[in-house]
């Protein structure tokens, strides 16, 4: 009876250590954190991460050329945490090495300078599941600044693709990179982050996403956006290629821009 009992608890230990390696090569998320020089954050987003409700998920720090504190930071967070560092190359390359790292069925995208509310993972995971055909979900937030947090849920859904676009195009509606959730094999597709654009290439993402997939919206406070005070970018420099990239793809006449 001892031996047999030795062997069943070699058994369970077995199987359990199976499920774990099972769940670590293919997560249902890979939650990517690009960040660069924000050692007052990181580690408020990767808490973040950890305190989730749906533990079914690896995360990725990709470092784009830090030079304060952020690797020794990360560092103490062990095996919890994939770190990868890169000579800074700007946001998009940063995001870009993450997908290509990533082994989780759904892309998760969070800022270093924002974070996860608990149950957002849970939340994406329990609509994910209900509706299979949902590659591209997104959701309400809150704004943080100065100290202060506000509600934003102008966001929306629309059944009528052509007016998701338009919504996106005429940036009428924000979506916010820490809310957003994508399907791995949506990046074969439409391609990765533009590496060119060093701002609103988030913008330029979605509206890719926007031209073969349905965007889905979750109706509730998921994530808490940080709003920083930044130095002002004519928007004929900012955004001009961006938009002729999507009258190119959306194959738009003028009334429609």
């Amino acid at each position: 009876m001892s031996t047999q009992a030795e062997k069943l608890e070699q058994l369970s230990n077995d199987v359990t250590d199976k499920r774990t390696q099972n769940i670590n090569e293919m997560p249902f998320f890979s939650v990517i954190i690009p960040t660069y020089n924000r050692q007052r954050f990181i580690k408020r987003a990767i808490m973040s991460v950890l305190k989730q409700t749906c533990k079914d998920y690896e995360i990725i720090v990709v470092d784009d050329g830090s030079r304060d504190r952020t690797k020794q930071i990360v560092s103490l967070f062990g095996a919890q945490v994939r770190y990868v560092y890169q000579k800074n190359q700007g946001p998009s390359a940063a995001r870009n090495t993450g997908i290509r790292l990533a082994k989780g069925k759904y892309i998760a995208f969070l800022d270093s300078d924002d974070r996860f509310l608990p149950r957002k993972l849970e939340k994406n995971k329990q609509f994910l599941e209900a509706n299979q055909e949902a590659m591209f979900l997104y959701s309400w937030y809150y704004e943080a600044r100065r100290g202060r947090k506000r509600r934003v849920k102008k966001v929306k859904s629309y059944n009528d693709m052509h007016k998701l676009r338009n919504r996106l195009y005429k940036r009428s509606m924000m979506i916010r990179t820490s809310t957003v959730v994508v399907h791995h094999s949506c990046f074969n597709k439409i391609g990765l982050f533009n590496p060119s654009y060093r701002y609103s290439q988030d913008w330029d993402m979605w509206l890719r996403l926007a031209c073969h997939y349905k965007g889905y919206c979750q109706k509730k406070y998921l994530a808490v956006y940080r709003r920083h005070r930044r130095k002002r970018i004519p928007g004929s420099k900012r955004h001009s290629q961006i938009r002729k990239n999507a009258n190119k793809i959306f194959k738009w006449e003028g009334e429609h821009r």
